[in-house]
């Protein structure tokens, strides 16, 4: 008679193989399609539209307070996009915003030469930020239903992989295109992808979904979805400390590199423009091979860090490091 421990080996085996091929199913990969696209377009979209209306008006004024009204629905509808995000069909959201972003996009063309391109802009923006905040609750949450318990982490790590791949590559290629080509193939090129995004979503998207009961009307549910979710949160102080830390970060690293962002494009005119003829290809060579050789550099400086220190330090090296290269900056500005 067969030991049944000696079976043991053989199932742990599958049950490895199983974790490690859980993270590449087709549903997941749909999603993740469907983010690349939608977020590519995103990102550009949100990088030109404001260095767009900077070019036409000078303002920089203007021009920050343009990105910050595209904030506000984002943070108004955030809670909204998580009581969504656990009620409806996660697909039928994505589609949803996808088709929206893609016809105010080709909406927003014709008026880009015209007075209206302030209000435009604006509500564009806007209606940009809105559909992020109701769409990546839904995606965040449909994560754990396309992948096995044990590749949760994995697969949250690449998707948000995803956002900064294209969070760093969105502006560098609308930049670019921006700068040869002017704003209508910026916008062509918008619509493109959240259309792609959204019929990648329709077609192959597929996210389980059992209706929640409901015994209230929508208001009530969704105070009483939030209030629950805030209980939980009382719960656990680490994860109030945690999302508290995320806001900081936001609020005094993340929106300096993207309303200043702009103005990096304004260092690279002028190492143009004062290069002599014969050395601005040369010159420009040495500035991307520089800048581009620090964020590799830095996020490998970074990840060995974490593993030795507590991430409140590295911030406060980071800050002081920034304050730093910001009083270099001032004393050769006034030289």
């Amino acid at each position: 008679m067969k030991n049944n421990n000696e079976k043991r080996p053989t199932g742990e085996k599958k049950r490895a193989a199983g974790r490690n091929a859980g993270i590449a199913t087709p549903r997941f990969a749909a999603v993740m399609a469907s983010q690349a696209v939608g977020l590519l377009g995103m990102e550009i979209l949100q990088f030109v539209l404001p260095l767009h209306l900077l070019n036409l008006t000078g303002s920089g004024a203007l021009y920050g307070g343009v990105v910050a009204a595209g904030f506000v629905p984002y943070t108004l509808l955030a809670p909204v996009g998580g009581v969504i995000a656990d009620r409806t069909r996660k697909r039928g959201v994505m589609v949803a915003v996808g088709a929206a972003l893609a016809a105010a996009m080709a909406a927003c063309l014709p008026l880009a030469g015209t007075a209206a391109v302030v209000p435009a802009t604006v509500v564009v923006l806007m209606l940009a930020f809105a559909a992020q905040a109701l769409e990546q609750p839904c995606v965040q949450s449909a994560i754990p239903h396309l992948v096995v318990p044990a590749e949760v982490e994995r697969a949250v790590a690449l998707v948000n992989q995803v956002g900064m791949v294209t969070g760093i590559g969105g502006p560098v290629v609308g930049g670019l295109a921006f700068g040869f080509f002017g704003l209508a193939p910026i916008v062509i090129v918008c619509v493109a992808c959240f259309a792609a995004s959204a019929v990648v979503a329709a077609l192959f998207v597929r996210v389980p979904y059992e209706p929640p009961i409901r015994t209230a009307g929508a208001v009530a549910t969704a105070r009483a979805d939030l209030a629950e979710a805030l209980a939980f949160l009382r719960s656990s102080p680490l994860m109030w400390r945690t999302i508290l830390g995320a806001t900081l970060v936001n609020l005094f690293g993340s929106s300096f590199f993207n309303v200043c962002s702009p103005y990096s494009v304004v260092a690279t005119s002028y190492l143009q423009m004062k290069s002599p003829g014969t050395l601005v290809g040369k010159v420009m060579a040495l500035a991307l091979m520089l800048a581009n050789f620090a964020t590799p550099l830095g996020q490998l400086g970074y990840g060995v860090a974490l593993g030795l220190v507590s991430a409140w330090a590295i911030a406060l090296l980071a800050a002081g490091a920034t304050a730093v290269v910001a009083a270099w900056l001032a004393n050769a500005a006034r030289a």
